[in-house]
């Protein structure tokens, strides 16, 4: 749940009950103008238009609860401090997944070590804390630096419309979603997105953290 984001429907913020309904509803307004491409989905689309909702507010005001690799319990506010790179993917992905992770780990690298990498899965059904720390291992992922996490549906739905990011559970278990990778400052608040996994992208990535810290000096 939200503390406050602070958003406004008029003039009035919206409460945290008030932002979780507005975000359903939009949800549920996307996907209802959309023709299915399938019989029965399991999953619905979070946002088609890949609009994060979160705009200049930190989604740290965020309350829920996630589990890492680790096994343990964190919370989005206790990421505050460090530039984070975020990026909602799963683990049997093999198709776009394993290409954003190695963009991260190629902004990582360029800024020197010195930002937090998330992984917040949209498949909490296979994603167990075990299977996470597997996955973490076999892509090479520092546990200093990366955080992995899996959490409840309704949590992975919220996170997913203030990033923006759209993602479809298909007929036969797997994802469609979108290929963002987003850039938040020591807040919490997002200064860049990467809509796709191109090169040029990345770099653009890449300069807004150097910026990012840069500013931080």
């Amino acid at each position: 749940m939200l503390r406050t984001l602070g958003r406004t429907l008029g003039s009035e913020p919206l409460d945290r009950c008030s932002m979780r309904c507005f975000i359903v509803i939009l949800t549920f307004l996307l996907t209802s103008c959309t023709e299915p491409t399938h019989e029965h989905v399991e999953t619905p689309m979070v946002l088609e238009s890949d609009t994060p909702l979160a705009g200049e507010y930190s989604i740290y005001q965020v309350e829920s609860t996630w589990i890492n690799q680790t096994g343990a319990e964190v919370t989005l506010e206790a990421l505050a401090g460090r530039i984070q790179i975020v990026a909602m993917t799963y683990t049997s992905c093999e198709m776009s997944c394993p290409r954003i992770v190695a963009a991260m780990k190629d902004i990582e690298r360029q800024a020197g070590g010195k930002v937090g990498l998330v992984l917040i899965s949209i498949d909490p059904e296979r994603d167990s804390p075990p299977t996470l720390a597997a996955y973490s291992e076999k892509m090479g992922l520092e546990e200093s630096a990366w955080n992995l996490l899996t959490g409840a549906p309704d949590d992975i739905l919220e996170i997913a419309a203030l990033l923006g990011v759209g993602y479809q559970k298909m007929p036969d278990g797997e994802f469609a979603h979108s290929n963002i990778i987003t850039i938040l400052n020591e807040e919490g608040v997002i200064v860049h997105q990467q809509n796709g996994i191109a090169v040029d992208l990345t770099a653009e990535s890449v300069r807004a953290v150097q910026e990012l810290l840069e500013n931080a000096k």
